[in-house]
């Protein structure tokens, strides 16, 4: 699934892959440790200013994307793949996601789950409004660990 987003013209980058909640210090932890997604935000964000300046501000994925085309005006520049990587790590570490409102693709990457199960937790809302955790895990096919995991990212 491909994300709306926009670096440089070079349209809609792949990877719209949202997943575990973090920390700024999980993030430390995890600089430790190489990831080649960080390691790219450093490279490409890093130019201008800290990490620790967007680190511990979740926002929506429609918000990052605001923030995206601002960076770009203001210079940011990258390879194809660090873009690439630069945006897959926004969306599995720092995006927020509502399951009573974001789409499908959303759902799908941010909670960890296939296709089918995000469908399931749509129709599910659709039915009924979500309003607990435990109402969300109790969806066939919705890993409890990975939802105690993102829980901080989950809104209602």
């Amino acid at each position: 699934m491909i994300l709306g987003h926009r670096w440089h013209g070079r349209g809609c980058l792949a990877g719209l892959v949202l997943a575990a909640s973090l920390t700024f210090g999980a993030a430390t932890a995890r600089a430790a440790d190489p990831d080649p997604d960080l390691q790219a935000v450093q490279a490409v964000c890093g130019r201008c200013h800290t990490l620790a300046v967007f680190l511990n501000k979740p926002r929506s994925w429609s918000r990052w994307n605001d923030v995206f085309a601002d960076m770009t005006q203001r210079g940011a520049t990258g390879t194809d793949e660090q873009l690439e990587r630069v945006t897959r790590y926004f969306l599995e570490n720092l995006t927020l996601v509502n399951v009573n409102s974001s789409p499908a693709d959303e759902l799908a990457w941010v909670l960890g789950v296939p296709d089918d199960v995000a469908q399931a937790i749509i129709a599910r809302r659709e039915r009924q409004r979500f309003t607990t955790l435990a109402e969300l895990r109790a969806v066939p096919g919705v890993d409890a660990a990975k939802i105690e995991q993102r829980k901080s990212r989950i809104l209602f």
